[in-house]
């Protein structure tokens, strides 16, 4: 059986490596998990940080721009984005068989303190977790 390759995308990769952190605890054989940017790519401090408190590290997740070719090889693709602060992500319609959509918020773009913005990562960091959780149930089910 080929790899079922997932793709979580969001804006400038940084909720999208903390999906594929928490996804790479998962074991679905034949499953393949990737993280992208839509808009560019870029690690905050404050993204690894919050997965090294869990003790999953993602330094050495690459940040990349997402491609029209990479969405083309995926069999999911998991939009992250903040529907107020986010610019939309705007996947062409050929692919829409193939998307979730995650509504999870930008702390980049909703905190101005550090103090605040750290604890909106952390916050971003369990949501996810949870999102993760009921994506093993749906990608179980459909692998029988």
């Amino acid at each position: 059986m080929a790899d079922r390759l997932i793709y979580f995308v969001s804006a400038n990769h940084e909720r999208s490596s903390i999906a594929e952190g928490w996804a790479s605890r998962l074991f679905i054989p034949g499953t393949v998990f990737k993280s992208a940017g839509w808009a560019g790519a870029r690690k905050n401090p404050f993204t690894l940080q919050a997965m090294q408190e869990i003790s999953i590290d993602i330094a050495s997740i690459t940040p990349y721009r997402i491609s029209e070719s990479d969405l083309r090889k995926a069999d999911v693709i998991v939009i992250i984005q903040d529907p107020e602060k986010d610019e939309a992500i705007s996947i062409h319609p050929s692919f829409s068989d193939k998307v979730i959509n995650w509504n999870i918020v930008n702390p980049a773009k909703r905190a101005e303190d550090p103090f605040t913005k750290w604890a909106m990562f952390q916050e971003i960091c369990d949501e996810i977790a949870l999102k993760i959780r009921e994506l093993e149930k749906d990608l179980s089910a459909s692998a029988v």
